[in-house]
């Protein structure tokens, strides 16, 4: 009998130890899981913030322009802060056609840009779904904005277009960079880019220190581009939209606006 006690004690003890172990078959607890690495070459750049109340500051003065330049809303750079100014005349997909971009930024003689490479890369992928596939020669060209840096590259979308990129070498209070895709598939002289940075003004009312450093910029005039067009006066109602755009040649001929 004492035997038999003690086997049903032992018995017992046996399965309370079993039970207050693990369960084998019960599945293992899985770890919390950690929050995912992103490289910062995969995290989106942020994009500018429109200041789509602001009136545009600078216009293309080109009249006998086939397709009217226009002004798109000033913006402000997510990382510095610093107002752009964009001008645009035709588009990629209109091959028959010059394909200006040209941004005008607010910028300090100790702040230095970046490379002309990484501009017009971020420029083409910033909302167009471009990108620079190919570049060629660099350069450099005298402006009446002082020397531009060039860069020849070939742009490519839903097509390539050959193009001259820019950006200013020794920019002061303004800086400029941008690109010319020449038409039908060819390469833009440096003095289009030039002639054509001359047609650049200011776009109604300024300060007296922005009036003051386009009088300099005029004065440095690239003789062979020809005189300066006739700049009207441009009130608010001839803005097209709060955007700026340039009103069509035929409503600046006829005198009126159109309804």
């Amino acid at each position: 009998m004492q035997v038999l006690a003690a086997g049903a004690v032992v018995a017992v003890l046996s399965l309370a130890a079993r039970g207050a172990g693990p369960d084998p078959a019960a599945p293992a607890m899985e770890a919390p899981p950690r929050p995912g690495f992103v490289p910062v070459s995969a995290q989106a750049v942020r994009p500018a913030m429109p200041l789509a109340l602001s009136a545009p500051r600078f216009r293309l003065n080109d009249p006998e322009a086939i397709e009217a330049p226009r002004a798109e809303a000033a913006r402000l750079n997510p990382s510095s802060g610093r107002r752009e100014d964009l001008l645009v005349q035709g588009g990629f997909d209109t091959i028959e056609a010059p394909y200006l971009r040209l941004t005008l930024t607010e910028a300090s003689e100790t702040e230095p840009g970046p490379s002309l490479f990484i501009t017009l890369a971020r420029r083409a992928a910033d909302g167009q779904a471009l990108a620079v596939i190919r570049t060629g020669e660099r350069g450099a060209i005298e402006t009446k904005f002082g020397p531009m840096e060039t860069l020849q590259f070939t742009l490519g979308g839903e097509g390539k277009r050959a193009c001259t990129g820019f950006a200013s070498l020794h920019p002061g209070a303004l800086r400029l960079d941008g690109w010319l895709c020449a038409p039908l598939g060819q390469a833009p002289e440096p003095r289009a880019i030039t002639c054509l940075l001359d047609k650049v003004v200011l776009n109604g009312q300024a300060s007296p220190e922005r009036e003051a450093a386009f009088a300099s910029y005029e004065a440095r005039r690239d003789p062979g581009c020809g005189p300066p067009a006739l700049v009207a006066t441009v009130s608010p109602r001839d803005i097209g939209s709060e955007t700026g755009s340039i009103p069509s040649r035929a409503t600046r001929k006829s005198g009126h606006t159109k309804k």
